[in-house]
């Protein structure tokens, strides 16, 4: 054996998982550490999902917020929270360059849980804001420190595998961790004897002590130390700049203009969705917690159909122009939203089909925006460029919250929908405009895209 062959073996990564998914990991990567990888992920989107779902009954029967008003308080949390990570994300990755990927995604679980323990004990609107907001710091941490970790394990080559893997999860570690802890709410109900306030804390310090939980795994199985690998990188500015300049080509700042759209289709769901029906159901005569779980149990088959949906939907996008594909997508999230606003019974049996109608239109959105951006940022300030991309986003999220509160209060609980649904309309209008009038793609940009997870 020569020399060099000698040095390929040893800087050799462990192959992870099947042979045909064919994961390579860098070198120093052990399987203890991409398997804590993965658990991460599977709890990472239901830890941040629930600070909204819970909220419905907080405000319905614990701090007795009239209903009316509850968009409102839901909008206004939201896009204080939104602030706190926008704020913070840059400041939170640069930290982990320094001190590594494990301390912060551990503390990110810790947050989760010191904020699901408070969220319950809170006795004024002002109060509870401060406990979400605290929360806020938790969710900027683990939204940047989950892609930091699925980019620094595997090997180049499989890179974009192992994300879309950490993806999946994602989306099965909600369906299979809410649909559980939606339940519990009926079971504590009846344990207490119908006391609101002590429902309340025991459904949600369930979710804490599964932070608890989530965030010794990963002090065991995470990988220590800073990523060696990492190269100086620019500053705040620079970037900006460099994702800028590259808004000047059609297509990215189409890409731009969809990231605020299809996160705004995120932001509108777990904002505003399950409140709705929650207060659809007290209308209809059924206790808080009932109607809870029914606005829940749709918000899962929501994400349920999105999931179903993903292998096929990554398979017309990979076969067509990428704002082609993105004109797709804005029909199907426009029809989606759309559709709720068309209800008759919003909890009866037609739900089912705009369930199913708004979870493909969701994932289409995102996954659809994402290729574009993916496909389009060149690779010299790829970072930059999608960095300016998951800016949009926050941007599309604080736009949602506050719009969305202020109409559900003036004209109604489905007034964001529609709202996000006219959204959707206009951005598939640009996107035909860009796709007969604009340039072609960029020579030598990424093909395929990449998916990130925020």
């Amino acid at each position: 054996m020569t020399d060099t062959s000698q040095a390929a073996v040893v800087t050799q990564g462990i192959q992870f998982g099947p042979k045909k998914l064919n994961l390579w990991m860098e070198p120093g990567v052990s399987r203890l550490n991409v398997r804590t990888l993965l658990f991460g992920s599977f709890f990472g989107i239901a830890m941040m999902s629930f600070i909204n779902t819970c909220q419905a009954y907080l405000f319905e029967e614990v701090l007795m917020i009239p209903q009316n008003q509850q968009g409102v308080v839901a909008g206004n949390m939201t896009f204080y929270s939104e602030i706190v990570v926008i704020l913070s994300i840059g400041l939170i990755g640069a930290m982990s360059d320094k001190i590594g990927r494990k301390p912060l995604w551990v503390a990110a679980f810790v947050i989760f849980a010191v904020g699901y323990f408070l969220y319950p004990l809170a006795r004024t609107v002002d109060e509870l804001t401060l406990y979400r907001v605290f929360f806020a710091l938790g969710l900027a941490t683990n939204t940047a420190m989950l892609p930091s970790v699925a980019n620094d394990y595997p090997a180049e080559k499989s890179r974009g595998k192992m994300i879309a893997v950490c993806f999946t999860l994602n989306g099965l570690g909600f369906i299979l961790i809410m649909a559980p802890i939606q339940q519990l709410l009926g079971f504590y109900e009846n344990m207490t004897g119908g006391d609101a306030a002590l429902t309340a804390k025991y459904w949600i310090w369930t979710a804490s002590a599964i932070c608890l939980f989530v965030s010794t795994g990963l002090a065991f199985g995470l990988k220590s130390g800073a990523p060696a690998q990492l190269k100086k990188k620019e500053g705040f500015l620079a970037s900006l700049k460099i994702g800028l300049r590259a808004g000047k080509r059609l297509r990215v700042a189409l890409a731009y203009t969809a990231a605020i759209v299809a996160r705004g289709d995120m932001a509108v769901l777990s904002t505003f969705f399950v409140l709705w029906l929650t207060q659809v159901g007290i209308n209809a005569g059924m206790d808080t917690a009932d109607a809870a779980r029914r606005g829940l149990l749709f918000y899962i088959l929501i994400q349920a159909f999105a999931l179903c949906w993903l292998p096929i939907l990554g398979l017309i996008l990979d076969r067509i122009d990428r704002v082609l594909g993105l004109a797709m997508a804005m029909v199907l999230a426009g029809v989606g939203y759309f559709s709720l606003f068309m209800l008759d019974d919003p909890l009866g049996p037609m739900m089912w089909v705009c369930a199913v109608l708004v979870g493909i239109g969701e994932m289409s959105a995102n996954l659809a925006s994402l290729t574009l951006i993916g496909s389009e940022a060149p690779v010299k300030g790829r970072g930059a460029v999608i960095g300016l991309f998951s800016l949009c986003g926050a941007v599309g999220i604080l736009l949602v919250a506050k719009v969305g509160g202020t109409l559900s209060a003036s004209f109604g609980p489905v007034a964001p929908f529609v709202l996000v649904a006219s959204a959707n309309v206009i951005v598939f209008v640009l996107a035909l405009l860009a796709w007969k009038f604009g340039a072609k793609p960029l020579p030598g940009a990424g093909g395929s895209g990449g998916i990130a997870i925020h």
